[in-house]
């Protein structure tokens, strides 16, 4: 760009030399040849006065310049005079522009050129009171010539203008460049030295600014995808170890019943062990097609506006066993509230957290659901009296397979999938989830839908 700006300055500025140069030797060209032909008419006019006054022997005594010619002329034509050359040499003038205009009108001028026109020589012809003719001429330089004879002079002045134009233009690039090249491509917007590339900052900053956007949104797409192969490799861990426990146990006790080693009276014993391990895979296998269906969004129902209050009134009729097993009460308040949900996963979201609050409850504890609607919104919370979550494992009670107490997971049974549908089924929702918690006081958990 530098080079471009240079040249173009350069050649504008030798153009502009040589245009200056032509125009002022025109105009001087002009203005000396003016002053040239009038001298020479005005010598015309002396010249002839003074042969009138003197008679043609004031001619013989008259020293002229080298460029300057005087002839005298018969009225019939005839040469009588010549400073350059013998009268007897001259051919008759008779039909000469300027002669013939001085015959008709007193005083007549013509311009002749040379073959070359290298130069031109102009006359200035008068008739005396006698008829004759004088005829006063001068050899000028055209303008070809004057530029020839001062050729050297304007080489130089030419290669001046050259030397100097070739300074200025690459003083005068370089201070449009330089500004240019220091602009900072991380904040184009902060280079306005100047106001014509205002708008090119501005999309540069606009492009720039989407390019980090989309490069961004790739990272995170980038990252996202690490995290959910990760998350996968681990959920797949996960899956096979909780598949494989039960499948183990269902395993040996059926292989002990299988080579005869158990007596008859424990056979039903061991039949109830494979029942709640096929149970356990059961449902192991049921939380997971429900969390599968819900990440891919394949739910087949649609929402329905169903009331809340009846929704938790039959899922703590369902848990009322295993509460009543633990000593556990459990409440329900609040009013009537509808909301637009799918039945299915609202019901499997108040579900899983009542069976958690029941499970990781204390004995004789207490479960109380409320149903309300807060500035519009439908609301659920289910609270227990039960251990509570330490601060620090709030934010992972909702991953898969995560439980708080893993040393009684086994006692306290389930799929560590529960809290995971919740988180999942509300998401799908849209609903707000928070969770508050205090160890060895209880659990709380709230579940915000959308207002319609």
């Amino acid at each position: 760009m530098k080079n471009r700006i240079f040249r173009g300055i350069f050649s504008v500025a030798i153009l502009v030399w040589v245009s200056c140069l032509i125009l002022i030797l025109g105009a001087l060209y002009l203005q000396y040849n003016g002053q040239y032909a009038e001298n020479l008419r005005t010598q015309s006019r002396l010249v002839a006065r003074a042969v009138e006054l003197c008679g043609a022997d004031y001619l013989e005594d008259l020293t002229l310049a080298e460029n300057h010619r005087i002839t005298l002329i018969a009225a019939d034509g005839t040469v009588e005079y010549d400073s350059s050359v013998g009268k007897q040499n001259m051919e008759n003038h008779k039909d000469r522009p300027e002669v013939e205009a001085a015959r008709r009108e007193g005083y007549g001028e013509e311009v002749r050129y040379s073959k070359t026109l290298a130069e031109k020589t102009m006359y200035c012809a008068i008739q005396l009171r006698d008829q004759s003719i004088l005829r006063v001429s001068q050899v000028q330089f055209t303008i070809f010539t004057l530029i020839l004879t001062m050729l050297q002079p304007i080489l130089l002045i030419l290669f001046m203008a050259v030397i100097l134009s070739a300074l200025l233009a690459a003083r005068i690039s370089k201070r449009i460049v330089d500004p240019l090249n220091q602009i900072d491509l991380e904040h184009p917007e902060h280079g306005q030295m100047y106001e014509e590339v205002g708008p090119l900052l501005r999309r540069i900053a606009e492009q720039k600014q989407a390019l980090d956007g989309r490069i961004s949104r790739l990272q995170t797409d980038v990252d996202e995808k690490i995290r959910e192969a990760e998350f996968r490799k681990a959920f797949t861990a996960n899956v096979s170890h909780e598949l494989k426990t039960p499948l183990t146990s269902i395993s040996g006790f059926a292989e002990i019943i299988k080579t005869g080693m158990v007596n008859q009276e424990d056979i039903p014993r061991f039949a109830g062990r494979i029942y709640e391990e096929a149970q356990r895979l059961i449902h192991l296998v049921e939380d997971i097609i429900k969390l599968s269906q819900l990440d891919e969004a394949r739910i087949s129902e649609k929402k329905e506006q169903i009331d809340l209050y009846l929704l938790c009134q039959d899922v703590l009729f369902n848990l009322e066993k295993p509460a009543e097993a633990r000593k556990i009460t459990m409440q329900l308040q609040g009013e009537h509230v509808f909301a637009s949900v799918v039945p299915q996963i609202a019901e499997e979201i108040v579900y899983n957290l009542c069976d958690n609050a029941i499970k990781y409850n204390r004995d004789g504890g207490c479960v109380t659901v409320s149903v309300s609607e807060t500035e519009g919104h439908p609301q659920v919370q289910v609270s227990d009296t039960g251990i509570g979550i330490a601060e620090e494992e709030l934010e992972r009670v909702f991953e898969r397979f995560y439980r708080v107490n893993k040393s009684h997971s086994k006692e306290i049974g389930g799929t560590g999938l529960g809290l995971s549908i919740v988180k999942h089924g509300a998401a799908y929702h849209d609903a707000a989830l928070t969770i508050e918690s205090e160890l060895g006081v209880g659990t709380h958990i709230s579940i915000r839908f959308k207002k319609e």
